[in-house]
């Protein structure tokens, strides 16, 4: 069965009796953007049950689970009057039903619920196939409990100038534009020292920091045109470890940016290690770019 949300904000749901977080996140990502808001639920075979036995189960469940969706959709409906939102209860297991729908979708945006006792991974499997693999932006949301940012809190984003970047910039822009918040734009740069030390004084140790300077200045330059109003914070930041200094970084954040592919390009190679730290890590929601 194929699901059709051109255009519209996708939210995966598997809570069917109340309104998860990932709801109201999507929720306010349509808003913003003033596009329609498609609630999906997928319906999927448990290994118990039999060809016969899922059958007569799915006969019985799946017009329960429209129902329930479709509350869910009312309720927000009438909390929002001229909202545009749909339902859609397909069978299939979340993961590929939500990337099959991420095709013609705007923005996906799923929940984030680590499994197996690991408290600091938060991201959980479903979210995770979904952020790698999906056709259209994700946003990732943190879990019920987790401490939300506040309202005006900064977009985070880190800037590396690989092939890819403008993208990224230039979705964070819109990001911090939508929300009427700043920007900090980060890069990560590592000091090198001189072979054999400098006793002669001909290694220039700002260079590397000069040269940091310059290209986030470059990486910002097209989309600050573009969004003159949005305030930009620059920050430098010395350290190897860009991924676990963007994740303290995201502690003062309401939201993350990253690009998607690793930049090897290898096949299979979708998110590259800092995306993940970030996905497993950040103290805020993330969005991942494509």
């Amino acid at each position: 069965m194929s699901v059709d949300v051109t255009g519209r904000v996708l939210v995966g749901v598997d809570d069917l009796t109340g309104t998860a977080p990932a709801v109201e996140a999507a929720l306010s990502e349509a808003r913003r953007a003033g596009c329609g808001l498609s609630l999906v639920h997928a319906f999927a075979s448990s290994p118990a049950f039999g060809p016969s036995q899922w059958l007569n189960a799915l006969a019985a469940a799946l017009p329960e689970a429209h129902d329930l969706l479709e509350q869910q959709a009312d309720r927000l409906r009438a909390a929002h009057d001229g909202l545009d939102v749909d339902t859609q209860v397909v069978v299939g297991r979340p993961a590929p039903v939500l990337i099959e729908a991420s095709r013609t979708a705007r923005l996906t945006v799923v929940g984030c619920r680590g499994v197996g006792g690991f408290t600091e991974l938060l991201l959980g499997s479903v979210s995770a196939q979904v952020a790698a693999h999906a056709h259209s932006p994700v946003l990732v949301i943190r879990p019920p409990g987790h401490e939300q940012p506040v309202s005006d809190a900064p977009v985070l984003v880190g800037i590396d100038g690989a092939p890819g970047c403008a993208e990224v910039v230039q979705a964070a822009f819109e990001h911090a534009h939508a929300r009427g918040v700043e920007l900090v734009a980060a890069h990560c740069w590592a000091s090198m020292e001189a072979p054999g030390g400098d006793a002669c004084g001909e290694y220039d140790r700002s260079a590397p920091e000069e040269a940091a300077q310059l290209l986030l200045d470059g990486a910002l330059t097209a989309a600050r045109q573009r969004y003159p109003q949005v305030r930009v914070v620059r920050r430098l930041i010395r350290t190897g470890a860009t991924g676990s200094a963007l994740v303290r970084e995201s502690a003062e954040a309401g939201l993350v940016v990253v690009g998607s592919r690793g930049h090897a390009g290898a096949a299979g190679v979708l998110l590259n290690s800092v995306s993940q730290a970030l996905l497993h890590h950040a103290r805020c929601p993330v969005v991942v770019i494509r």
